[in-house]
This record gives C-alpha cells, structure tokens and sequence, in this order.
C-alpha cells in the first residue's frame, strides 16, 4: 500500500498519515512538502509515483519525499 501525506493538510495531518502507515505497515508513506489536502493534482512528482505505482506495481522507496 502507498499513501500519501502532506506537512501542511489542514484535514489530515502528517502524524495521521504516519499513524496510518505503521498501522498497515508495511505500507509505504511518501510524503508531500507543501500546503493543501490534496498532493496528486498538485505534485508532478506525486503523480509519477503514484501512477508508477498503479500501472506498473513499482513501490516507491521509505522515505520518499516530494515537493
């Protein structure tokens, strides 16, 4: 499992995001420096990894992070 979590969620902050990663571990958390509760409209780079992960099942690395 990928989930996605952004510093500045108003809705979701990052420590849920984390909290919900460990809980599914060994889910995998990239996490999206900026504002806002949505990151894969907003983020190039959250789309790439997503979609990655989506069609060809590539897992991105613990730790991820993306502007």
């Amino acid at each position: 499992m990928v989930l996605i979590g952004t510093t500045g969620d108003p809705a979701m902050p990052l420590e849920w995001a984390e909290s919900l990663a460990a809980a599914f571990a060994p889910a995998v958390l990239v996490v999206r420096e900026g504002e806002g509760h949505v990151a894969y409209p907003t983020s190039a780079c959250v789309r790439a990894l997503v979609n990655a992960y989506l069609i060809d099942q590539a897992v991105p690395a613990a730790g991820t992070r993306c502007a």
